[in-house]
């Protein structure tokens, strides 16, 4: 969802109306006051697969856009990731990617989902995709208004972390596997921190953890992975491994 010109209050208001009415009995209704915690799902199920990860690997469209003063792109799996909330996993982020909660984003997401005056059909998603539900571009119309986070989904659960090929000792290279998941479905990034060292992982999935160990002292290391779903952090103590030369 690039940028693109706004069109003007009454115009989204009239639409959001038009929208609102179609949406009834769509399989889904949308929230008087949707928080992040309702626009996640959609985001993460319409958009992710264009704006989720690998949105700073995405080349400017057909018409060169991309988001002002930045290298990145659009990264709408979460609302935003800060030290506060997601601690040392928030190094894993691309920094220039501009995330949902950024300023103004929600307003260039609100128009992209909608036919603009002369335009059959809404920019995003783009042809062949069909259109969003009614009751999915109402609720993200009712967020764009007040683009708020608000809390946790009820029983939100951290995310997890598996490792396999994990070795009991190590000499000049340290490596094994990591696999990021989420309970709840949400997206995740996280670090593993070691010797003063931090791999990073911006995505579910497995990643191939490697360390150059050759110059640590002999003795036991603990790798602590620190992961973030957007909501908290958590910290998991992998270790031990033993250094031996």
């Amino acid at each position: 969802m690039m940028m693109r010109t706004l069109v003007s209050t009454g115009r989204r208001i009239l639409l959001a109306v038009a929208l609102g009415l179609s949406a009834c009995g769509a399989g889904g209704s949308a929230p008087a006051q949707p928080t992040w915690a309702d626009v996640a799902p959609i985001l993460r199920g319409e958009c992710a697969s264009c704006h989720g990860w690998t949105a700073s690997d995405r080349p400017p469209d057909s018409h060169g856009v991309r988001p002002v003063n930045t290298g990145g792109g659009y990264r709408f799996d979460f609302y935003d990731i800060t030290s506060d909330v997601c601690g040392d996993a928030a190094l894993a982020l691309d920094p220039t990617s501009s995330l949902a909660g950024a300023p103004g984003v929600s307003i260039q997401i609100e128009s992209d989902i909608v036919a603009q005056a002369g335009a059959r059909w809404p920019r995003m998603p783009p042809q062949p995709s069909p259109a969003l539900p009614g009751w999915e571009v109402e609720t993200l119309n009712r967020w764009a208004a007040q683009p708020v986070k608000g809390p946790p989904p009820p029983g939100n659960r951290p995310p997890i972390v598996s490792v396999s090929q994990f070795p009991a000792t190590a000499n000049g290279q340290l490596g094994f596997t990591a696999i990021l998941d989420d309970p709840d479905g949400d997206s995740v990034l996280g670090v593993i921190e070691l010797q003063g060292l931090a791999f990073l992982m911006n995505r579910s999935g497995a990643f191939a953890v490697q360390f150059d160990s050759s110059s640590w002292p002999v003795g036991p290391v603990h790798p602590i992975a620190v992961l973030c779903d957007g909501w908290s952090q958590i910290t998991y103590d992998l270790g031990p491994i033993q250094i031996r030369h």
